[in-house]
């Protein structure tokens, strides 16, 4: 099984907006690393709530380092993450979370990026490997994607505390 190493930029940028890494992690899924998950922001931060609750750029980096993740697997996990995030209310953001799984409807393999950055007044820009796929508005749906990492209830604490700079 090879070890990918992930070559993750201190800083990116998009539509004029430059952001610093922030901290980054592994997501580990049964005993595998599945993917490398990064956190840029304007200002570095360890205050999860502050960064949820903000309405400032940032962005949330997945680089794929599995041939587990699949379109379907993305959308999976990021539902359940959603679910997770909201404390089981995602009514009010469905229409939302129908427009990011529809994101997903290309192959997905090891060494894809997705980048899922947040502009106020414009909404949560999806891209992969730095193409432009979609923008869905509205920050409650991005504090619910961001809480996905960062919330009190998180996929998984050990990343969401390496996403934070620990």
């Amino acid at each position: 099984m090879p070890v990918f190493a992930i070559d993750l930029p201190d800083n990116i940028e998009y539509q004029e907006t430059k952001l610093t890494l922030n901290g980054h992690g592994t997501r580990i899924k049964f005993f595998m690393k599945v993917y490398e998950s990064s956190l840029y922001l304007e200002s570095l931060s360890s205050d999860a709530d502050k960064i949820i609750n903000s309405d400032a750029p940032m962005s949330i980096r997945i680089d794929v380092m599995s041939s587990l993740v699949t379109p379907d697997a993305m959308k999976t996990a990021l539902n359940e993450g959603l679910v997770k995030s909201t404390g089981n209310n995602t009514g009010p953001i469905m229409e939302e979370i129908n427009q990011l799984n529809a994101t997903f409807n290309t192959e997905v393999g090891t060494g894809d990026f997705y980048e899922f950055t947040y502009l106020p007044n414009s909404g949560t820009h999806v891209l992969k490997n730095s193409s432009y796929i979609d923008s869905i508005p509205g920050i409650e749906f991005k504090k619910a994607f961001f809480g996905i990492y960062l919330s009190s209830n998180p996929i998984q604490k050990s990343l969401k505390k390496a996403m934070l700079g620990g």
